[in-house]
This record gives structure tokens, sequence and C-alpha cells, in this order.
């Protein structure tokens, strides 16, 4: 049953099962003229100047006990305590003296409380998060002594920073802050009504503190083969990648889209909604996501939405490229039961959207390779999913979620060699990017990424015929089954050869510290040698195009 009431201008949420909540908040939002709803359900809102995550205003709060154990740098900024805690106080009198609206659930086995000034990011919330734990995860939460944090988010979407009068902030903030204390699990949040934000700012709360329990938290998406199996399969990836879109498979159950944990009796979804992209979407080709979104309940952020037709052209860009749709997981047909964890992975597969045409379809990575490309996180940024982000770059985001995992890379690197030598699990390098370069080329259908990934977690991709790359030393598949063998050829040229340099130039500004990064680099890099390329070590890179 679900409780909705106001106390002192508070609305409170229990549960995320009844209508009547959802109905309310919906009310409320078109009441503030904050958005309006489809004749199929779902609620169309905007979300104004940030259209995606604001990473440069994002700091995490230093204080005695995080100051060894976050990773310090461009991505985790730290803010100091006393600061923070003029932050928080302020935003919590905002709360408390304005209406607002709470919802309180779970996220993977923590208690998750979200006080927001806006109705539809209550809604949002009650989405995304879990209404109930899974005991098991509780119970090795206990164990390890982790039972006793809440999670909080106070959510500030259409006010401005700078009218909150506070002082020794840093210098670049103006309107905007996401502000993390993983020592008390407080977030706070003004000036952004993405709501990417809400669902991210707990994610890295719980990367942070998953791991003292090892507990391995991933930026990932999960599904698990059906017919009684638990063949289940892990797929990471950065945004863009695919993660959503190729785990929701109408022949295999989903265990999550994005945030999945894996303790020491299997893995569980994180979280307890989608929060899909949705540029692009057609019923034909994602259509699972296509009928969730499509339903009420769903939230669409920021797509172009014709209120005479009904209709949402999903090719629209001018808003963003990162349209975003949210809704309860149990909108999925085939889903995987949500109160239980499935079995550890047998398949894990690193996702990559290479825009520079320099990587193959799919390979086959040993323990080295996956260590060193599981460390590196390469894909290509493309527009939309941060700001500023406007052409196609080469980017290198540690456990292909830097932003998330706000300790030191080695740590999850370590917590997944280890689970995944227990699991006997095989990695795999899955290629959804472009063939000849977004510039030139065109980009692998998606028809082609679902072939090659249910053959590999079918096993048949492994019985094939392999050959070793040439530069990067992984296997690759000569052929198969269903798939032109066109989409399987090696990529030759200059792009090959500068996107190795990046590999390395990356692994060694960022891991020289980490005692065996020479060993993983050695073991499971690139080989350039091999290329005679010692006659351009002077020389300058040519820009690699795209």
């Amino acid at each position: 049953m679900v409780s909705f009431w106001a106390v002192k201008g508070v609305f409170v949420a229990e549960s995320r099962q009844g209508s009547a909540l959802r109905n309310k908040l919906i009310e409320q939002t078109v009441a503030q003229r904050l958005g309006t709803v489809a004749e199929f359900g779902a609620l169309i809102v905007e979300t104004g100047k940030h259209t995606g995550r604001a990473a440069k205003e994002r700091f995490i709060v230093r204080t005695p006990s995080t100051q060894n154990q976050i990773h310090w740098g461009a991505i985790n900024r730290p803010i100091e305590e006393s600061v923070a805690a003029q932050v928080e106080s302020t935003l919590r009198k905002k709360c408390d003296s304005e209406t607002s609206y709470t919802y309180q659930g779970f996220v993977g086995g923590f208690p998750i409380q979200v006080t927001s000034l806006s109705p539809w990011h209550s809604a949002f919330a009650q989405n995304m998060f879990r209404e109930a734990p899974i005991e098991s995860v509780v119970s090795e939460l206990k164990a390890k002594n982790l039972d006793n944090l809440k999670i909080q988010i106070f959510h500030d979407p259409y006010g401005k920073l700078s009218d909150y009068g506070l002082q020794g902030l840093p210098s670049s903030l103006t309107d905007t802050l996401i502000q993390l204390n993983p020592e008390t699990a407080v977030v706070c949040i003004i000036g952004t009504a993405y709501a990417g934000e809400i669902k991210k700012s707990a994610f890295t709360l719980c990367n942070y503190l998953l791991p003292e329990g090892k507990i391995l938290p991933m930026h990932a998406s999960a599904n698990v083969a059906r017919e009684g199996s638990m063949s289940s399969c892990v797929l990471f990836g950065l945004s863009g990648t695919g993660k959503t879109t190729l785990s929701a498979s109408e022949d295999r159950d989903l265990i999550g889209d994005d945030e999945i944990i894996w303790t020491s009796q299997g893995i569980s979804n994180l979280e307890g909604g989608c929060y899909a992209k949705l540029i692009d979407l057609s019923s034909e080709k994602e259509p699972e996501i296509f009928r969730a979104i499509h339903q009420t309940g769903a939230i669409l952020e920021n797509v172009s939405f014709d209120a005479t037709t009904q209709k949402i052209d999903f090719t629209d860009r001018s808003k963003t490229e990162n349209t975003r749709g949210s809704y309860p997981i149990e909108a999925i047909e085939h889903l995987h039961d949500q109160t239980k964890e499935a079995a550890p992975p047998k398949q894990i597969v690193f996702l990559t959207a290479d825009a520079f045409g320099a990587l193959p379809a799919v390979a086959k990575l040993n323990s080295w390779q996956a260590m060193y490309h599981f460390m590196s996180g390469y894909t290509a940024k493309v527009a939309g999913t941060e700001l500023g982000v406007k052409e196609p770059t080469a980017a290198f985001s540690a456990c292909f979620g830097a932003p998330f995992m706000p300790r030191p890379a080695q740590v999850y690197a370590e917590l997944l060699a280890s689970q995944a030598k227990a699991a006997h699990a095989q990695f795999w390098l899955l290629n959804t990017g472009w063939v000849g370069g977004v510039k030139k080329g065109q980009r692998f259908p998606i028809a082609v990424s679902r072939a090659l990934l249910k053959a590999i977690q079918s096993g048949e991709l492994e019985k094939e015929a392999m050959q070793s790359h040439p530069v990067f030393g992984f296997d690759v598949p000569k052929q198969c089954a269903g798939v032109d063998s066109k989409w399987l050829e090696i990529p030759q040229g200059p792009q090959v050869e500068l996107l190795a340099k990046r590999f390395e130039e990356n692994f060694e500004d960022n891991f020289s510290h980490f005692t065996e990064s020479r060993t993983i680099a050695a073991e499971g890099g690139p080989r350039l040698e091999r290329l005679a390329l010692s006659n351009r070590a002077s020389e300058k890179a040519p820009v690699m195009d795209a």
C-alpha cells in the first residue's frame, strides 16, 4: 500500500508501487508547469540548461576518513568539510521551509531518502530506486558492518547556488553544485534539473562504500539466460556504448541496465529502474525499451514531443543528444526476479564505442588483457553525455566509469580479477562504434552487435577460429554464425597505431604509481614495437580523424 501525505509542506512517499502516489506527483508537476502528460501516460519534461551531468560542478567532501581513500584529481575534486557543512545546512533548511517531496526506498542494500523541491524528481526517484533490498545483500552488508548508513540526497534543481549566500566555495562555481560526502552518505544537488545527477550520486556513494565489504560495484548492465539456466553475463560500458540496449534482450532476462553489484553469492541490480538513452530509438531495433517508455509512469527528458499528434521524434537532437527515459524496471517484460541474486557471470563483456575505426568488432581477452582494458576503460565521448562535448573524442575512463568510482582504479580492478577468477569467467571486448570512423564510415548495426553478443553468451563464439591482433594482441574471431565476415575484419592503418599509442600514454600517466602497472601493461597492453614505430618517436602524432 502506498502512503502519501503532507506534513509541514513535505510530501512523503514510502513506496513506488501505487498509482495514487505517481498520479499526485504528476498532478503537481503539471500544475507547476514543469511538464506535460502524453496520452500514452508518460510524463514529458525538460531539464533546462543542464541536459547532461555537470561534471565540473561535482565535488567530494574531504574529511580525515576520506583523505587517503579517494583518488583525488580532475574527476574527484575536494571541497573542505567546513564549507560543505554550510552548503548542507542551508539546503536542508530550504527543503524544510518550502514544499518538498521525499522518497524513501533502497539502493543496493542501503536505505535511501531523496528530498527534492521538485515533484517530478521525486517520481524519478520512485522509478529508479528499489522498494526493498535483496536479503542476501543485506546479510552480507551486516557481516561487513556496513548496514548502519542511510544515503540522503537533498535536491534543489531550479534554485541557484549564487542565491544561497555561501562563503568559501570553490571559485569555479556559479549557479550549480553537486556535493557528495562519503563519510556521512549525504548528497547536496543545487542548480541542475538533469535527473541523472540523483541516481549517479547514489551510485557513487555505493561505489565508495561497497569495496570495504569486498563487494564489487560495477558500472555495467547484466542479464541471465532463461529456461532455468543461471548463465549470467555482465556488460561494462560508458554512456552511449549500448549497455541498456544490449542487455534488454527478448531471449534473456534483465538483471539491471546500468548499476550492478557482485557479492560472494552472485550479482544483482543496485537500483530498481532504467534510465535509457532515447536518441534514435525505434520499436524495431529496441522493442523492450520502446514499450517501456510508452507506459504510465515513464519520465522522458528533453525529447521532441508533438502534443497534437502525441508523437515523439526520437531523431531530434535540437535540445540534446542525451535524451533520456526513466521507468520502473518492472516495465521490462523479460525480467530476472529482482528479489534474488543471479549466479556469478560466466561472460564479462567490455563495451566500447570506438569512433575512429581502429578496433575490431569483437575480441577475446586473456586475464592480463582484461585487467589492462578494464583499468583503461576506453571509448569515444559523444555529444550530450557531458556538457561541452560537441565532437567525438577519444576518452579513457578507468573501470568504464571513473566519474562514479571514487577510489583508486586498482581497488576495483583487483576485486574484479578475484571475483572473475573464482567464477571462471571469460572476458570479451565488444565494439559498438564505427567501421572506418564516425565521419567516413558507419556504425556497427545493432543486429550485428546483438548477434556477436548472443554468440558470446551461448559459448559458440569461443569455439570459432581466432587470429591474434597484430597490435593489441587479443584474439579476434574469424567468423560468427549470422554475421557477415565484412564486420569481423581487423582494421588497418595509422589510426590503429595512434589509438594504441594513446592507450600506452593513458596507462603510463594514470597508473605508473601502481606496483603491478608495468607488468599489466607489458602482458596485456598493445605491442607497438612490432610495428617498428621507433623511427616516428620524435614526430608529432597527427590528429585522429573520426
